[in-house]
């Protein structure tokens, strides 16, 4: 195999497909398909080194008598074609293999009137800031996607069309599209256009080299019947014990178990079925089980996250060296629009957990009730400073476009809220970390924070608070979400902490979470003190919504 160029293939959004995980594919495929024909088409849109083509191929020759195969493709890189063609070609000779050096993509923006009995894919995983906003508009517009666009998004999408009816796909893609706001489009689509055979999702087992969470989709075009998907969970789990070990994670997808690799780590295997909403809400994985706990939790659920405040991102700078320190002192001038800023360094659960603070240069205010940049001539000492960094600020040609001045920050927020009391949260974490803020600092933009509604109820701030720390909302979490990283770390995004559940908060027990969680803020607690607090409070949550 020649070199390989990892940053090209990084911002390519390259990752190619370990041969366990291609046969995996292949045999999924496989195990869904039962029509013999003369000859089978397979497309391969992003077919690198063809891995998952041989083992479809292989699949296809240990399944049926002697079948004539015929393989399209698509490759990017010349150079990589014809080691490929080759490779098909020394597995097997009779197989007919044509592969273009372009894009699939500009390949079939024009509706194709070829249809395949099989397409398998590993399509690159590139979003709209690499990609570009013009590219990735042309082909949003060409799929029907709107938002923020992934472009193995595209890739699903044209698959589904350009199967024949009887066909079948296998893809393998990262198993972001499932859960965050912009796969929605997508999962719309296979809810009407597809008949979803199985899903996979690998999470954490680190399959790839490059950090991609991956899954294995299997599909076919709509049909009168269809059963229900089989959805199988494999995640790492610390705190587990395992049932067996096994030397690879494809020998234990058969039913629900905790295993032990080779190499010590220990993982939950969950199967159930896929529960897809038709409005293109996030799917999880449905159990038995599962259903029974999430049917407790809403009947304790009195209203949900979003209707407490605006679930809100940090400010952006977009040049975060130029506005953001931790300490000024060293500056020649001290800009006078100085605020404190909160950063991840003060996260801690209910309170927060370090008091340092590092300072933004914040360019706004609000006049007559609307957001402005300030008059920056008013303030001497921030335009001498800002003027030293003027080339890097005025480089931002989006400020320009937008008609906004060269020294302002892209996304300040609103002024004024935040004088206000504020529930703030960090994004990534392996244990959730919320916490109460009431100085008025501002929050960077590697933190969330709640914009609480002024007709929000104080109690209601506290339960928030107390359930948002809590073990329960971890469990809601992974059942309802599941958009984990490696090693375990969640993220807490805003379309997730938005549907987080709040049980009464006048009930008896609940008066009583409300008045340790107020001792927590208030009465600043040691470290030993505050940890044995949160555990009791994550005791009486869970007792809240599930006893």
């Amino acid at each position: 195999m020649r070199y390989r160029n990892e940053t090209t293939e990084k911002t390519n959004g390259i990752v190619y497909t370990p041969s366990d995980l291609a046969q995996y594919v292949a045999n999924q495929m496989l195990g869904n398909y039962h029509k013999e024909k003369k000859t089978y088409k397979i497309l391969d849109p992003a077919i690198g080194y063809g891995e998952l083509t041989i083992a479809l191929i292989e699949a296809l020759y240990e399944r049926f008598d002697n079948p004539k195969i015929e393989v399209f493709g698509y490759e990017t890189d010349y150079n990589i074609i014809e080691q490929t063609e080759q490779r098909i070609s020394d597995f097997c000779h009779d197989v007919k293999v044509f592969i273009e050096n372009k894009s699939f993509l500009d390949s079939t923006f024009n509706e194709s009137n070829q249809k395949y009995d099989f397409i398998i894919a590993n399509p690159p995983y590139i979003r709209t800031q690499i990609l570009g906003a013009e590219k990735a508009q042309e082909i949003a517009l060409s799929v029907g996607l709107d938002g923020r666009v992934d472009i193995y998004y595209a890739f699903l999408i044209l698959a589904e069309r350009l199967l024949k009816k009887d066909g079948i796909a296998g893809f393998v893609t990262s198993n972001k599209f499932m859960t965050v706001k912009s796969g929605q489009t997508v999962r719309k689509h296979f809810t009407f256009k597809t008949d979803i055979l199985q899903i996979t999702d690998f999470g954490d087992t680190k399959l790839f080299t490059a950090s991609v969470l991956p899954c294995v989709i299997i599909f076919r075009p709509k049909q009168i019947t269809k059963s229900e998907t089989v959805y199988t969970s494999v995640y790492e789990s610390k705190k587990s014990k395992a049932e067996c070990s096994v030397d690879n994670i494809f020998e234990a997808l058969d039913d629900s178990k905790t295993i032990e690799l080779y190499d010590g780590r220990t993982f939950n295997v969950i199967k159930g079925t896929l529960q897809a909403d038709p409005n293109g809400s996030s799917w999880r994985i449905s159990t038995a089980i599962r259903n029974s706990w999430l049917e407790k939790v809403e009947s304790n659920t009195v209203k949900y996250f979003s209707q407490l405040g605006k679930v809100r991102v940090g400010i952006k700078t977009t040049a975060d060296n130029v506005f953001i320190k931790e300490s000024w002192k060293q500056e020649e001038y001290i800009p006078e629009l100085l605020r404190p800023l909160i950063t991840p360094k003060n996260a801690g659960q209910i309170s927060a957990d370090n008091d340092s603070r590092w300072q933004v240069l914040y360019t706004h205010t609000v006049v007559d009730g609307k957001k402005v940049a300030v008059n920056i001539e008013q303030f001497p000492n921030s335009l001498m400073y800002l003027s030293t960094h003027r080339e890097q600020l005025e480089s931002r040609d989006y400020l320009k476009k937008a008609n906004r001045n060269w020294y302002e920050i892209w996304v300040p927020q609103n002024p004024n809220a935040w004088k206000k009391r504020k529930i703030v949260f960090r994004d990534i974490t392996e244990i959730p970390q919320f916490w109460l803020d009431e100085s008025g600092a501002i929050v960077s933009g590697n933190c969330y924070w709640i914009d609480l509604f002024d007709k929000t109820l104080e109690d209601e701030v506290f339960l928030a608070l107390a359930v948002a720390n809590s073990k329960f909302i971890e469990q809601y979490y992974d059942i309802c979400f599941n958009n984990k990283l490696y090693s375990g770390k969640r993220r807490f995004m805003s379309q997730y902490v938005e549907q987080f559940p709040l049980p009464d908060c006048t009930s008896k027990k609940a008066q009583s979470v409300i008045r340790a969680t107020k001792e927590v803020v208030y009465n600043s607690p040691s470290r030993q003190q505050k940890k044995v607090m949160l555990e009791e409070i994550s005791a009486l949550v869970e007792s809240l919504f599930v006893s």
